[in-house]
């Protein structure tokens, strides 16, 4: 737990610090990268073949090159993509994870690249001018927003909401869980650590908001927090059935006490699309 606990600080640090330091082009690289990475270790947790796995890295940086400049028309239908997307995940999921390991046996590159490339676009593509009314058809990414700093908030938001559902169901769960909350999908999971990580990161946005920014928190606003945490851990059964599918506890070793890139970024999938689809959609 120290180790886990150790790493998972030092990466939510360097992430907070990249947001606010690096200039946007350099951020969106990064970012970029990050995902490029977890689609490889995405297609190592497979069985296909090393041939297989070098066309679809291949396409999936093809994909997002041609996806830097996009419409606004083209980038909302991806947003409504992604949402019901993850609304069919998470029904199998809840009704018949059964079927999405069956899924993943047959089709796991494919689900890989439909998930990372989703929240990627929605990320490169969240700019400072995501709120403003339409006034062309087009939509800046990140890598030409010279008021990217607008967006930096929205950014630590998506962080610390992850970072506190996730830290909470899992001390919360590891301490005082007893109730399993999906025995078949993750053993560790009880409907304890579920409700901390809904409860805790929603009592401490409800109480930085009133108390320290003195902002009137409106029922639609709690209903968004409660979404993302429910989002997390979409995205974190998401990856453990694909996982458990293929017989891997982890996804790499990249970090120590947490397992690889795509074992940090599974949260994030889900809970991104979420948040955009609610604030700007």
């Amino acid at each position: 737990m120290k180790s886990r606990f150790i790493t998972g600080s030092l990466l939510a640090l360097t992430f907070v610090f990249s947001i606010f330091l690096l200039p946007p082009f350099i951020l969106g690289i990064f970012l970029t990268s990050l995902f490029v990475y977890a689609f490889v270790e995405w297609l190592s947790l497979t069985t296909s073949s090393n041939q297989i796995k070098i066309i679809y890295i291949s396409l999936f940086i093809i994909v997002i090159f041609t996806s830097l400049n996009i419409s606004r028309d083209f980038f909302h239908d991806l947003i409504y993509i992604a949402i019901i997307f993850w609304i069919l995940i998470t029904s199998v999921i809840i009704f018949n994870s059964s079927l999405l390991k069956y899924i993943f046996l047959k089709q796991a590159p494919v689900f890989g690249f439909i998930s990372l490339y989703l929240t990627w676009v929605v990320i490169v593509h969240m700019s400072s001018q995501a709120s403003l009314p339409v006034i062309n058809q087009s939509i800046t990414n990140i890598f030409e927003d010279n008021n990217f700093d607008n967006v930096r908030g929205y950014f630590l938001f998506i962080i610390a909401i992850v970072s506190l559902s996730d830290i909470s169901g899992y001390l919360v769960g590891k301490t005082l869980g007893k109730i399993k909350l999906c025995v078949s999908i993750s053993p560790n999971k009880t409907i304890e650590g579920f409700l901390a990580s809904l409860l805790i990161p929603l009592i401490f946005f409800i109480s930085y908001f009133i108390f320290f920014r003195e902002y009137p928190l409106l029922g639609l606003d709690l209903l968004l927090m409660v979404m993302c945490c429910i989002s997390c851990t979409i995205g974190d059964l998401f990856i453990s059935i694909l996982k458990r599918t293929y017989n891997k506890k982890d996804s790499g070793k990249l970090f120590p006490g947490h397992g690889g890139l795509l074992d940090r970024l599974d949260s994030y999938l889900p809970t991104t699309i979420v948040f955009y689809y609610w604030m700007f959609i």
